[in-house]
Formats: structure tokens, C-alpha cells, sequence
């Protein structure tokens, strides 16, 4: 069954007169009988009662109508889905991330949601090191990872930077000071720190801010994601320097204090393969140039949280 023959019946099943049927479809009336005698015979049923004065529907015939009904907007659904999957307002955009999601990239899926509501968002929690595999993998469109980006085959946008701060369990002995905390006294204390194979930006900076303070940390603990390390020192495990993106969740038995002259921050850059072509990407990159048009202070407000 061709799909001009679906036309031809459903002009034919609608009029149930084939000369107007004819006329509706710009065609003499030969070759449109033809055609319906060509699905009759196709199918093997016959479609239409026939007499000199009149024509109707066979039970075949009206459970073709149904049909042809739905398969004709399927068609148009599914052309109408293809354009706007090609204009990169319609499906499933994969978006990885490590750390926490901070409020001013939140705004932005927000932003881009309201714009394009059709296209489908799926936030995948990752570290830096398995979003780089991702992408190279094409299970992720998109990341927002822990610079360096050492590759030839990614493009990255620097999103942002946020200040450290010193995380430490409520019942730490410095827990109740007000003022900024001098690193050196940090020196004998056990570090809770990310795995540097999945996060070398972030552990290569911390180590750098401890240096500048004149030592090395001592780490006890290596532990997969932020929210993991919090879970540690909450138990009293060990402390740790973390973004004060962190302040904007907050956890229970943590204090968060700022760091004494030191302004270190951790970068975020956007990422994502250079060869790709999606049109999802192209819309979302729209949307984050609109909002990120400069490189951004991630910070929270230490008044308010601490």
C-alpha cells in the first residue's frame, strides 16, 4: 500500500462519491477508480459497496478509515518533530556535572527550558575525568567540569570562578571562630580530599593554596564527590577546603569559615566536542553566551550562610 493510495481512499471514504472525490483530488475519474481497484486488490477485501447510485463504506473500509486517519498524523506529528529537531527545539540534551550545580547554572537550564520546552534535560552528576570520557563517548553533549581541559578535541568556555572556604565538623575546636582562618593552622589536620584522577584541577588547586600557606596537606581520606566529602566531615573524619557553592545547600554538623588572605578560587568551564553538530547544543550555547557573557563570580553571599 503506497501512500498516495491513502489519500485516494480517504477522498473517495470521506465523499463516498467518486466523481467528487475525483474533483476534490485535481484528478479525472478513471485513473482514481484505478487506484482504489489497485488497493482493493492489494489488500485482497474490498473497500467500497459500489452501485450506479451509490457508495459506501465496507466494514474493511471503515476500519481502513480509522486507520489511515491515524497514520496521516503520525506523519505530520512526526515531520513537525523532525523540523524541530532540526531547528534544536525538540529532544534529549545530556548534560553532565561535577561539584554542585550552582544557582546561576540552574537559571540558565531554567532560561533554556522555558525556551525550548519540547527538549528534554538529563543532568548526569560526574566527575571531570569520567564527563571527559562521556563526551568522547557522545553519552554526554555537554559537561561542566574542573579546568585544565587538556584536549584537542573538546571546545571550553570558562563559566565562572568561587572562592574556597574551609569546611570543618561543628565540633571542631576552630568551629566557633568569626574571623577568617589562617591556613598554617590547618597544618597537622587530617584533609578529606576528591581523588585527583577524577577531579585534577580541584586537587591541584587545593595543594597549591596550601603550599602558599607553607605546607602540604596531610590527606587521610580520598572520597568521590562533594556531597561525600561533606558526609565525612560532618562525622568528624577530617576537614577539607571546598567552594563556597557549597554554602548554598548547606549541611548539618559542618561550618563553613573563609580563608585568610588567600583568594584562591576553582574555575568552571563548559565543555563540549568540537565535531559536534547537534542542533540541541547549538540552542543551548545560544542561550549560555545570552547569560554568561562574561566570566562570572560564582560567590554566595559568606553573611548569609556562615
Amino acid at each position: 500500500m503506497e501512500f498516495r493510495h491513502l489519500h485516494y481512499f480517504i477522498a473517495v471514504a470521506e465523499e463516498l462519491h467518486f466523481g467528487r472525490a475525483a474533483q476534490r483530488l485535481n484528478i479525472s475519474q478513471p485513473p482514481l477508480s484505478h487506484q482504489i481497484a489497485q488497493l482493493e486488490k492489494n489488500l485482497g477485501v474490498e473497500l467500497f459497496k459500489r452501485t450506479k447510485r451509490h457508495t459506501e463504506l465496507t466494514p474493511a473500509g471503515k476500519y481502513l478509515l480509522e486507520q489511515a486517519y491515524e497514520i496521516l498524523n503520525k506523519i505530520e506529528k512526526t515531520r513537525i518533530d523532525v523540523q524541530k529537531i532540526h531547528q534544536g527545539e525538540k529532544g534529549q540534551l545530556h548534560i553532565g556535572y561535577t561539584g554542585i550545580l550552582s544557582k546561576l547554572i540552574l537559571q540558565l537550564i531554567r532560561t533554556y527550558r522555558s525556551r525550548y520546552p519540547k527538549v528534554e534535560i538529563v543532568l548526569q552528576h560526574l566527575s571531570t575525568s569520567n564527563q571527559i570520557r562521556y563526551l568522547y563517548e557522545n553519552k554526554i553533549k555537554l559537561g561542566f567540569v574542573c579546568p585544565p581541559i587538556e584536549s584537542s578535541q573538546l571546545n571550553s568556555r570558562l563559566v565562572g570562578f568561587a572562592p574556597f572556604v574551609v569546611a570543618l565538623p561543628s565540633t571542631h575546636h576552630l568551629a566557633n571562630e568569626t574571623s577568617p582562618i589562617n591556613l598554617k593552622e590547618l597544618e597537622s589536620e587530617p584533609f578529606i580530599m576528591a581523588h585527583r584522577k577524577s577531579e585534577p584541577g580541584y586537587f591541584d588547586t587545593i595543594i597549591s593554596i596550601c603550599n602558599r600557606a607553607g605546607f602540604s596537606p596531610k590527606v587521610v581520606q580520598e572520597a568521590e564527590g562533594i556531597f561525600t566529602i561533606l558526609t565525612l566531615i560532618s562525622t568528624g573524619m577530617g576537614i577539607s577546603l571546598v567552594t563556597n557553592l557549597t554554602l548554598e545547600y548547606g549541611n548539618s554538623g559542618i561550618v563553613f569559615r573563609p580563608i585568610l588572605n588567600d583568594n584562591a578560587a576553582m574555575d568552571l568551564s563548559l565543555v563540549w566536542r568540537k565535531n559536534e553538530e547537534s542542533p540541541l547544543v547549538e540552542s543551548f550555547l545560544e542561550v549560555f553566551n545570552e547569560l554568561f557573557k562574561d566570566n562570572i563570580n560564582l560567590n554566595v553571599d559568606y553573611d548569609q550562610k556562615i
